[in-house]
């Protein structure tokens, strides 16, 4: 959706790919998806709550500074599948020639490293940190921002359903226009071959061939991805943290 060459609306991608694919294209890099989604966002969340502990939690710009070292760090970690999940996806957009034909994520990795050499696995390494970074602050630290501020404001309980849903619906709408320029560039940088573009300048006027939106392409995918995505993750969260996990001191909270 955001890297092809045809200015196609998502709903006629979608016709598309279960025209001459199958429905079960949908799921092109699934299991690089999961395998990302076991690592990148499991360190992602674990980070940020650990560092969390050691500031004022109530304290926004603390918040955004343990998420951007989560973030980071997490980045890091899922690149390579991350990388592969995107070759996966992006694929069958390809001519046959060109097509790489990865079976699953571990195949990928292999074939990676037989190809283009294991450093290729780290391919738009900035981006995809510098996504993990701002992706861990929109959703993270603006979930617990927005938490409060409905706590605070409406007087709901930390334990609220309602609170839960709200912050997280208010986490994903603000995290994806923060995300998406970034994840486009990392989109198109990992589905070349490391150095096809020889610097950022480049890479964004490729991409504004579409105009402004070029940089926006794919937000309304983004969106109904990231939403449910979102709503669900903090949902379970939220249940563990009460049945398992600690509980916020009902303390006057502060926007600072």
């Amino acid at each position: 959706m955001m890297a092809v060459k045809k200015d196609k609306t998502m709903m006629q991608t979608l016709q598309h790919a279960v025209k001459h694919h199958g429905y079960f294209s949908l799921y092109d890099g699934l299991s690089a998806q999961l395998l990302r989604q076991l690592s990148y966002t499991s360190v992602r969340f674990h980070l940020y709550e650990t560092g969390k502990r050691y500031v004022d939690e109530y304290n926004f710009l603390h918040k955004m500074f343990i998420a951007s070292i989560a973030g980071l760090v997490a980045g890091a970690v899922g690149i390579p599948s991350e990388m592969v999940n995107t070759r996966m996806h992006m694929d069958r957009m390809l001519p046959h020639e060109d097509r790489r034909r990865y079976k699953h994520v571990f195949h990928g990795f292999y074939k990676v490293c037989q190809k283009e050499g294991c450093g290729a696995l780290y391919n738009g390494w900035s981006y995809a940190c510098v996504r993990a970074a701002l992706l861990t602050i929109g959703q993270n630290a603006v979930y617990d921002q927005a938490k409060n501020y409905y706590m605070k404001t409406f007087n709901f309980k930390h334990h609220s359903k309602t609170v839960h849903l709200l912050s997280s619906i208010t986490a994903a709408l603000a995290c994806i226009p923060i995300v998406q320029p970034i994840e486009v560039l990392k989109t198109l940088n990992m589905q070349v071959k490391a150095g096809y573009f020889k610097s950022v300048g480049e890479e964004v006027k490729y991409m504004m061939r579409f105009g402004i939106r070029g940089l926006f392409r794919g937000i309304v995918p983004g969106l109904l991805r990231m939403l449910p995505n979102t709503v669900v993750i903090f949902l379970i969260y939220e249940q563990l943290r009460l049945t398992f996990g600690y509980t916020l001191n009902e303390k006057k909270c502060s926007f600072e």
